[in-house]
């Protein structure tokens, strides 16, 4: 069954990790991990501003967007100091800061829920009407459907009993899945990644737990100068123009310091 369980297996295989040098120096290149949810030409529509901005604050010659194909694959890049800076789901960002010394520099607010869409039109109306259909998820190892998993579970609706899964490479192929009617529902998050004109084309019949925003860390070699200069030009974009559209596409209202209350897993 798909819970937090496994996360906390693999906070137990996460390797040791390679000892690295990493210069933010003016003139060098970094690599900016994203989460693995979209496509990467969307993703790069998306993070776009907040490259421009921070590769002109810390005076980079260029910010190299990375996008995993999958968590499995930002996992191992976790573990090998892969990134320089990555947007990362809480839990992860936890794991990754007590076992291996990555560094959280902002968090992304508010909270956000999983939840349950289907089709606006002619999409099941309620959870009994889901049962023997099928739901598209862009990854099963990912907090926002571990944690669906779990509340549908706490319903009584068990996968491959009371319904099938489908899994899709980003939510886009989700939302592809549904309309075409090869899935009935897709998990999502509350907020963002959709766009709104999109959405109306949708409806939630279900939510479930709670998503805490997702957080910006740090390779564990970067200099503690580094952080604070990374963390202020972080803190300062979220209060441009150009950090709005950024963070609604995100599905967010602003980025804030982490605080150890932030980043304990709940």
């Amino acid at each position: 069954m798909l819970n937090r369980r496994r996360f906390m297996e693999f906070s137990l295989v996460m390797g040791t990790l390679a000892v690295r040098t990493h210069a933010f120096a003016a003139g060098k290149s970094i690599r900016l991990g994203t989460v693995p949810v979209v496509s990467t030409r969307t993703a790069y529509e998306i993070y776009a501003p907040l490259i421009e901005y921070l590769k002109t604050g810390l005076e980079l010659s260029a910010i190299q967007l990375e996008t995993p194909p999958n968590f499995k694959s930002m996992y191992q890049r976790i573990r090998e100091d892969g990134f320089d800076l990555l947007i990362s789901p809480p839990h992860i960002a936890r794991l990754a800061q007590k076992r291996l010394g990555w560094h959280p520099l902002v968090m992304f607010q508010p909270e956000h829920q999983s939840v349950l869409l289907v089709q606006m039109s002619n999409g099941p109306s309620s959870l009994e009407a889901l049962r023997g259909g099928t739901i598209a998820l862009h990854d099963s190892s990912a907090l926002v459907v571990m944690v669906m998993m779990e509340a549908l579970s706490k319903k009584g609706l068990q996968v491959n009993r009371d319904f099938k899964i489908i899994e899709t490479r980003s939510y886009e192929s989700s939302q592809i899945a549904v309309k075409q009617g090869v899935a009935q529902a897709m998990i999502f998050r509350s907020q963002g990644f959709i766009d709104a004109s999109v959405r109306e084309y949708f409806k939630v019949i279900f939510e479930a737990g709670v998503l805490p925003g997702y957080v910006m860390i740090a390779s564990p070699n970067t200099a503690k100068q580094q952080l604070q200069k990374m963390r202020a030009q972080l803190l300062a974009f979220g209060n441009t123009p150009e950090a709005k559209l950024f963070l609604e596409k995100l599905g967010y209202d602003a980025m804030t310091s982490v605080t150890e209350d932030n980043m304990r897993l709940r």
